[in-house]
């Protein structure tokens, strides 16, 4: 759908682009006002998806994984430090037999076992860290009831804001796509993408995403959220 307007720009419309290329004979299609649909789904969204608890059940899968997946990059983290400590020592070990006169620094062989060790101790600290860094990062913070609360609110007062401009592009954070049928309206989001707009706080900076690569559904079962209205 496209945005046409009316009576000199006075009012805009969602307009099937087909049918506003080829008529009727192209899609039968229809037209809505823009102001009452984007009002009936950020109602709907308001109502349904941004209740808190709604929202910490609905994501509660999503939380789970990423619990599971923070934990294992703990673990990673922990076993390139210790690698890149066990290296340290051995390297540690092999200096204090040089100085001690029980190593030749001249061995062909002992140089190469020192290079190795060098090359083993930088790359796990280096891995190590840029590790760390991914954890640290604002998408892998923690979300807890009280942020979940906080982003509920603030996206609340986002949506219901006419004046601004950007309230579609608010709507656009939570759900990426809404399908228009003639008794029927469907909205639909990514449950990933619901998190990664909550954890990295795009909601108040107007971030306008696309359609997310994975599947398009809110609902823990494979149905689309869809919201039934008279139009």
């Amino acid at each position: 759908m496209t945005i046409r307007t009316g009576k000199s720009g006075r009012y805009r419309y969602y307009a099937c682009s087909i049918r506003a290329r080829q008529g009727a004979t192209g899609c039968k299609g229809r037209a809505i006002p823009m102001d009452k649909l984007d009002t009936m789904v950020a109602g709907h969204i308001e109502e349904r998806l941004l209740d808190p608890d709604r929202l910490e059940k609905l994501l509660g899968s999503v939380l789970g994984r990423r619990s599971d997946q923070v934990e294992r990059r703990r673990q990673h983290i922990a076993e390139l430090q210790r690698r890149a400590a066990e290296s340290d020592l051995q390297l540690k070990r092999l200096y204090d037999a040089i100085e001690a006169g029980v190593a030749d620094l001249d061995d062909p062989a002992l140089t190469e076992r020192i290079a190795g060790l060098k090359v083993i101790r930088d790359q796990a600290r280096a891995d190590a860290d840029r590790a760390q860094a991914l954890l640290d990062s604002p998408g892998h913070s923690a979300v807890s009831p009280a942020t979940i609360w906080q982003f509920s609110q603030i996206a609340r007062d986002r949506i219901r804001d006419r004046e601004g401009g950007n309230r579609r592009d608010h709507l656009r954070t939570l759900a990426q796509r809404v399908e228009v049928a003639d008794d029927a309206i469907r909205i639909m989001g990514s449950k990933t993408e619901l998190l990664r707009t909550l954890a990295g706080g795009q909601v108040w900076q107007s971030a306008a995403i696309g359609v997310p690569r994975g599947g398009l559904k809110w609902r823990r079962d494979s149905k689309p959220k869809t919201l039934s209205i008279a139009v």
